[in-house]
């Protein structure tokens, strides 16, 4: 992914106080608590006190160079927390405020204006060339600059953040619970309602039960007429988890072979609907031969620069196969997030079933716990600084 040079629009002005954040300094480097600088506000942008922040793997695989970002940098991109300063430009948001942190977008470009903007695009830029449009950055330490990520960095206790990242909620909704729902629960949960959209009958298949596949397993099962959702992992206990929150069927695939599986169990003729949240290429290859004809698919997970999905072309065209991406579930946040608030609120959406809560000093610990599946959801809090 290409690099992103900072502008000389960079200035090393501290205007608004400072934040105690997790700072990342070097590629594969570890957490540091740090204190550093906010520096000017933009008239778009807001200062957010963050209560809690969901951790994803997003936040770790592009602090390892696995999504190359540049470093210092602060990630964080599933922020939730309380308005206390909005920019001159800023109509639809007011100090005191609660809202809950999503991606950013320009709002000015083709797919933006046509109502896509997980397809912004800059949205890369915004996202991880850590840095505003222009260049600049809202951060530094010590009178360096330090990168910003998605345009939050809610690895911070107190934050900078793009107004088109906000979603506003009512003040009486828990920001621990609904913070999640800025990333990979909106994406698992937009590749199924937005991307697949399962019909009467549908078989789906969910590659990878943590909370991306979660979402869009429970999401499949309360909201759709499909009638085989099959979860597919190589941990028993994701599994079994998956089968409580609607999973017909389960596949541990260290175990069996998930094509023969899938394609017995649907008559022999494979999948009509399924992602893959893993970015693992054996996987996908599994989830395209395991498909029924005129199948839809997604590839969800990141991968490392440079991975590839071979295709035989003439059987591609003879099964009439739709491969596509899927980038945030091709959701519009200010809409999509107050869907899934609604879901919630009416128990049909239980996402507070997935988190582990950490002390914002324990990421290390949500990281290490993440990545061994001893848990699904982390949330960081803040609100004891």
């Amino acid at each position: 992914m290409k690099q992103f040079k900072m502008s000389a629009l960079n200035d090393n002005k501290n205007t608004n106080g400072t934040a105690t954040a997790l700072v990342v300094s070097t590629p594969g480097g570890p957490f540091e608590v740090q204190k550093v600088e906010l520096k000017d506000l933009r008239p778009d942008e807001i200062i957010v006190r963050m209560v809690a922040t969901g951790v994803c793997h997003t936040d770790f695989s592009s602090t390892n160079g696995t999504i190359p970002v540049p470093t210092p940098v602060i990630v964080g991109h599933e922020g939730s927390g309380v308005v206390e300063k909005v920019g001159s430009e800023v109509k639809h948001l007011a100090e005191g405020d609660h809202v809950l942190l999503s991606y950013p977008a320009c709002t000015t470009c083709g797919p933006c204006l046509k109502g896509n903007p997980a397809y912004c695009v800059h949205g890369v830029r915004m996202s991880f060339g850590g840095c505003r449009l222009d260049g600049s950055v809202p951060f530094s330490k010590d009178g360096k600059d330090i990168h910003s990520f998605f345009n939050q960095s809610s690895f911070a206790h107190r934050s900078i953040v793009n107004q088109v990242c906000a979603v506003k909620i009512d003040k009486s909704l828990p920001l621990d619970i609904l913070c999640l729902l800025g990333c990979g629960i909106q994406t698992g949960a937009g590749t199924i309602l937005n991307v697949l959209k399962p019909g009467i009958g549908s078989s789906v298949v969910v590659y990878g039960v943590g909370s991306v596949g979660l979402a869009g397993i429970m999401a499949a099962s309360k909201f759709t007429p499909a009638t085989k959702i099959i979860a597919v992992d190589i941990n028993d206990k994701k599994l079994a988890f998956a089968e409580e929150l609607g999973a017909t069927h389960t596949i541990n695939s260290r175990d069996q072979d998930v094509v023969k599986f899938i394609r017995d169990l649907t008559n022999g003729e494979g999948a009509n609907c399924a992602y893959d949240t893993t970015g693992v290429i054996k996987v996908v290859h599994d989830m395209i031969e395991a498909s029924a004809q005129n199948a839809v698919v997604a590839s969800v997970g990141s991968a490392p620069q440079g991975s590839k999905v071979q295709i035989e072309l003439p059987e591609w065209i003879g099964r009439g196969m739709h491969f596509t991406g899927s980038c945030q579930g091709s959701s519009v946040p200010q809409l999509f997030i107050p869907a899934l608030i609604e879901f919630w609120k009416q128990g049909r959406f239980p996402v507070d079933r997935l988190i582990k809560r950490y002390h914002y000093t324990e990421i290390n610990k949500a990281k290490d716990d993440l990545h061994h599946g001893d848990c699904v959801k982390g949330v960081l809090l803040w609100d004891s600084i």
